[in-house]
């Protein structure tokens, strides 16, 4: 029992709160990335896919090159707040802080220099390939990204199914100093809400958001971890459940 409680009194308070607030600023820089591939209206007269991608058709190869650099950059900068969050769940429960570590872990190994960056390639790809020949544009793209990018899609998105689940069950169950409540301050309930602008339509601005739709939940999470930070120290009870 000594033990159990000793683990709890590790709480650094000053490095989470820094830890947190770094890793804002890198999902701040990662949003700026997402913004500058996202800002366009699509091309109503073309349907499915190619409706849908339509927009990187006429986006400029500097805004590309800025796009895939500051997601290079902001992605694992805004995992250092992860780990801050990684440090408060940890003295209530190491299974928890493990599986949350899951995400972490793959966003350092998938995300920027994977995800983000071959994200911004496959649209580069298919602006020069629709130039060249647009008959085959479409399916030769698809081609490129089931198999350059999907496996890194796949493998990320289970990191994050993995992470989210951790967070939102530790939160629920009160294994962290957060209110129980606070499981709405989750990256999926952040995107589920970011995502509803969808419903204004097919706009410049509600275009460059859904792209950014993840970077805005991580910013929803760690700003309301950030937020609410002193209120979980005032009611830090180092004898409350542990679950190892």
């Amino acid at each position: 029992m000594t033990e159990k409680i000793a683990l709890k009194e590790n709480i650094n308070w000053d490095k989470a709160r820094l830890l947190l607030a770094i890793g804002i600023a890198g999902a701040s820089i990662n949003l700026a990335g997402d913004m500058l591939m996202g800002w366009g209206a699509r091309d109503a007269s073309l349907t499915g896919v190619e409706g849908y991608v339509s927009q990187y058709l006429t986006i400029a190869d500097w805004r590309m090159f800025w796009s895939a650099l500051l997601g290079l950059i902001g992605v694992p900068v805004s995992l250092v707040g992860h780990i801050g969050i990684y440090k408060l769940i940890k003295p209530y429960s190491k299974k928890y802080a493990r599986l949350y570590g899951v995400g972490i872990f793959g966003g350092f190994t998938f995300g920027g220099a994977g995800v983000h960056v071959s994200s911004v390639a496959s649209a580069f790809f298919y602006k020069y390939m629709t130039a060249a020949s647009s008959e085959t544009a479409l399916a030769t793209s698809i081609q490129f990204v089931c198999y350059f990018s999907v496996p890194l899609y796949i493998a990320l998105l289970i990191c994050v199914l993995i992470q989210s689940y951790a967070h939102i069950r530790a939160l629920a169950t009160g294994l962290t100093p957060y209110p129980r409540w606070c499981w709405l301050c989750s990256l999926p309930v952040g995107a589920l809400l970011v995502s509803l602008v969808s419903l204004f339509g097919n706009y410049a601005l509600v275009n460059a958001i859904m792209v950014g739709v993840f970077s805005l939940g991580n910013i929803w999470t760690q700003s309301w971890h950030l937020i609410l930070l002193d209120k979980a120290k005032g009611v830090y009870n180092p004898n409350a459940p542990y679950d190892g």
